[in-house]
């Protein structure tokens, strides 16, 4: 690796990204953790006892940066996954390599669930995490019924702090969405330096998604939706009077395909039922992502516990925590880095804590302010997270267990050296073994098996009912959710991969324009009428459905198939 190279390896070590404004989520993360940790000192409950309502309160980092009715459905979910969690920790007593199995499955299910529902960070973490916690804990002869009751003190705190805002009436994060997506417009719409243009279009493209998730999420259209709609309208129209213009990007699929969101968008997310049995679709980023963190998880804790680690979760929540966000190989080996460089710094921080000799309360005072830095940093730095991170974890860790200190910090030092490691290893391997490729062809195949559906609807005019519409409109909703995850998989694997994927991109942009000039026929009466069209490109589409997707076939003889698929959609 260059020295360039390098440094623009380390570079986010250093630098902080841009992001959305945090101190709501911080505030609302350090009071749920403040409240249990004071409420049941003053109860008179012993300090190892009290902070075991941590366990619980990770629920309201599930969901925090969505609107409140979308936090009311995630929240508790995660709370009453966590307590399971616990329980399954504890039911393993005794039983140190049966905990790890049955870490690395629930953080395995965890990540699938969170990753296919678009649920998000911390995914399998935290669940990994208490089932860890609930085996030591029992097996150092804590009650099982004071681990749980406590813990489920700890969700009360997520879920009542977590959706304070409900109470309020309030739609500070749609406001907030909206309010941002605006600005992006305007700026875009304004730009004046050729240079800057296309940089504001596509950041007023993605402010404009978040937007409309934010709203449809919150179910607040009829505070929005006009406003959005408006907006989006006068965004779209900007773009399609651009092509030939200054941005390059800026061409008529492009046009079209924005044309197309501006409703399609505002149809909010699909069914559940749907994601889940979409990524269920081997071979999917959803699964990929699922058996990478079950083979970190595993190996990381089986490592830690032949080494005769006492903390030997760690080792594999570490693993879990580096490879659960999937995205690039880049991306999660600079995750393993900055992972590294945190917890070496935060153990000094923690020596530092211990010198100070904090009591009970000082120490819930420092609780709650890490809790609430790490919030606010964990998102545009990830490293500086883990510095604040790392004494947070041990400050609770060690009014727990009640284990030697000295034991708790070489025990963290080694299980992330451990974790990491391992991480890195999956994440190399994985690579080296996989055809990325092949996950391209595979999401877009998805894209296909929901256009057909589309044409389905389109072709037997099951549209001229109101349930029929009802349906089309979850399959157009389908269709565009698959077209933008076809499009993130193909801009990942194509980093990683380049030569390898290059052909199938392009083969994969096609098939995008097609997908959006089918959504655009849908609101155009006149056009969803045709109904030989749409019949003969159905007919047409389902050659590329005969060929298996896991069998190698040349990106030329698929990206023919489109085109007709194309010339019968268009007639030419």
């Amino acid at each position: 690796m260059s020295r360039s190279a390098a440094v623009d390896f380390a570079r986010p070590v250093f630098s902080f990204a841009p992001g959305p404004a945090r101190r709501w989520i911080a505030l609302r993360a350090a009071l749920a953790i403040g409240l249990p940790l004071t409420g049941l000192t003053l109860a008179g409950f012993p300090p190892q006892h009290a902070f075991l309502a941590g366990l619980g309160v990770f629920a309201v980092l599930y969901g925090a940066g969505a609107p409140v009715r979308r936090r009311l459905r995630t929240i508790p979910g995660a709370g009453a996954g966590l307590l399971a969690s616990l329980g399954l920790g504890i039911a393993a007593a005794d039983h140190p390599f049966l905990a790890v199995v049955l870490m690395a499955v629930v953080a395995t299910v965890a990540t699938f669930l969170t990753y296919a529902l678009q649920i998000g960070p911390p995914a399998g973490f935290f669940f990994a995490l208490d089932v860890g916690i609930g085996n030591l804990a029992a097996s150092h002869g804590a009650d099982a019924r004071t681990i749980l009751g406590i813990a489920a003190v700890g969700v009360c705190s997520a879920i009542l702090v977590g959706t304070s805002d409900l109470w309020f009436g309030a739609h500070g994060v749609e406001e907030a969405a909206v309010s941002s997506a605006e600005e992006l417009v305007e700026t875009y719409l304004t730009a004046s330096d050729p240079s800057a243009i296309a940089g504001s279009r596509r950041a007023a493209s993605a402010a404009l998604n978040r937007a409309w998730t934010a709203v449809t999420d919150g179910r607040s259209e009829d505070h929005f939706g006009g406003r959005l709609q408006r907006m989006h309208s006068r965004y779209a129209g900007a773009v399609s009077r651009s092509v030939g213009g200054p941005d390059e990007e800026v061409t008529a699929e492009l046009a079209l395909q924005e044309a197309a969101s501006a409703r399609q968008i505002s149809l909010g997310r699909p069914r559940a039922r749907w994601s889940l049995r979409q990524a269920l679709r081997w071979p999917s980023e959803d699964l990929l992502v699922a058996v990478r963190v079950l083979t970190a998880g595993l190996v990381a804790g089986t490592v830690a516990l032949a080494l005769d680690n006492s903390h030997a979760y760690w080792a594999g929540a570490f693993a879990v925590l580096i490879v659960h966000t999937g995205g690039t190989r880049r991306a999660q080996l600079q995750r393993s880095f900055q992972r590294t460089i945190g917890t070496a710094v935060g153990l000094v921080a923690f020596g530092l804590v211990l010198r100070l000799d904090p009591g009970h309360w000082a120490l819930i005072a420092l609780v709650v302010a890490l809790q609430f830095v790490v919030e606010m940093l964990i998102t545009r730095n990830y490293a500086a997270a883990v510095v604040f991170l790392t004494p947070l974890a041990l400050s609770i860790s060690a009014a727990v267990t009640d284990m030697e200190l000295s034991t708790i910090v070489y025990d963290r030092g080694v299980d992330t050296v451990i974790g990491v490691g391992v991480a890195l290893v999956v994440v190399v391997v994985s690579g080296a073994l996989g055809r990325p490729e092949l996950l391209l062809r595979a999401h877009a195949r998805r894209v296909v098996l929901a256009l057909d559906e589309v044409l389905a609807d389109l072709a037997e005019r099951r549209t001229r009912t109101p349930e029929g519409m009802e349906d089309h409109l979850h399959h157009c909703r389908q269709l565009y959710v698959e077209l933008l995850a076809s499009d993130q998989v193909a801009a990942r694997t194509l980093q990683d991969a380049p030569t390898a994927v290059a052909p199938y991109r392009e083969m994969e942009q096609l098939l995008a324009h097609i997908g959006y000039l089918v959504l655009g026929a849908t609101w155009n009466p006149r056009v969803r009428g045709e109904r030989e069209r749409m019949a003969l490109a159905r007919e047409r589409l389902g050659g590329i459905l005969d060929h298996k997707v896991t069998r190698t076939r040349a990106a030329a003889d698929i990206t023919a198939e489109l085109r007709s698929v194309e010339e019968a959609l268009t007639g030419s």
